[in-house]
């Protein structure tokens, strides 16, 4: 486990790895985040070599392809938001109520509750995402209590692979023991 808290103090950005799902150490993204006006700012950095992009539409199944992720609790710890990109730019943004870890049920929501601009670049595609808090918190977010994970899946000609800033060592990232507590200062 990299730690059990994150503190992010006001305009101070905060480098981390994400690192592989079952504990390898490998790691093929790195994440800048920073919390600046009542924003989580998250800037994604991933390495990938052979992209393979699912959905074109939001609320799509992006996790078919490559997508970077966040989830982020809603007021108790196994309620919370899956928010993925996709190597296009497509969002998905569903509410989760995990009943175990690994089993789960999803409320799509209309509208995404966060910007991001993704572009491809060479070996790989950075997605830079602004959440706003305000509008996290009108979801059911406690700001006294925010438990967050954040991701990357890459599908590769072998297989897929997991990265995770807290590695679940499962074959799923809805493992809510694995969330991390974030303190926004």
């Amino acid at each position: 486990m990299l730690t059990d808290r994150i503190e992010l103090k006001t305009g101070i950005p905060v480098n981390f790895k994400l690192y592989d799902n079952y504990g390898t150490g490998e790691s093929a993204c790195e994440v800048e985040a920073e919390y600046v006006s009542n924003e989580l700012k998250l800037l994604f950095c991933a390495r990938d070599g052979d992209i393979i992009s699912y959905g074109k539409e939001y609320n799509e199944p992006l996790w078919r392809g490559d997508t970077v992720e966040a989830f982020v609790s809603l007021g108790r710890k196994d309620r919370y938001l899956e928010l993925e990109v996709n190597p296009d730019g497509v969002k998905y943004a569903a509410e989760v109520e995990n009943e175990s870890d690994g089993k789960f049920r999803l409320k799509f929501l209309c509208e995404a509750p966060f910007e991001a601009e993704t572009r491809r670049v060479e070996g790989g595609y950075e997605s830079r995402w602004r959440i706003s808090i305000p509008q996290l918190e009108r979801l059911g977010l406690d700001r006294s209590d925010v438990r967050i994970n954040l991701f990357m899946q890459d599908y590769r000609s072998d297989g897929l692979r997991l990265y995770a800033l807290n590695p679940t060592l499962k074959d799923s990232f809805h493992v809510v023991s694995a969330f991390l507590k974030l303190d926004l200062v």
